[in-house]
């Protein structure tokens, strides 16, 4: 069996089987999300930050900022229809980043290397594959 190759945490692939409207809502949830999480580099190193690692900068009303953007994703996954227990791992993700990412400091560094939102895009279109090849199974 051929081992799949690691996909750095700055990227999302899309993967070949979406088309049509599935492709567009991963293609948007991709680009929210990388916008988020990594869309600048930081100089000097291979650590990408996004908007939301930014946001967690400004006291008090940073990470709220980071929990609302990151609100668009789950109405994405939502409309995509993905199961309960993707949207659970998605929440556990997305509370985790927020909660330890009020923490002065530390919570700046785990949100810069957390990257909730890529953990949440990739959950979703995982989600959104399976249940492509499910249905392919079917016919």
């Amino acid at each position: 069996m051929a081992e799949t190759p690691r996909v750095p945490d700055q990227e999302i692939i899309l993967p070949d089987s979406l088309t049509g409207e599935e492709r567009e809502t991963a293609e948007r949830i991709a680009k929210l999300a990388k916008l988020l999480d990594a869309q600048f580099p930081l100089p000097g190193t291979q650590v990408r930050l996004g908007v939301d690692g930014l946001l967690g900068f400004i006291p008090g009303i940073g990470d709220a900022i980071g929990l609302l953007l990151a609100g668009y994703i789950f109405t994405e996954a939502s409309r995509a229809k993905v199961r309960k227990r993707t949207l659970a791992a998605m929440a556990v993700n997305t509370l985790l980043d927020t909660t330890v990412g009020a923490v002065p400091v530390l919570g700046d560094i785990f949100d810069i290397a957390f990257k909730s939102n890529m953990r949440n895009a990739r959950l979703i279109l995982k989600d959104i594959e399976r249940r492509g090849s499910h249905l392919e199974d079917k016919n």
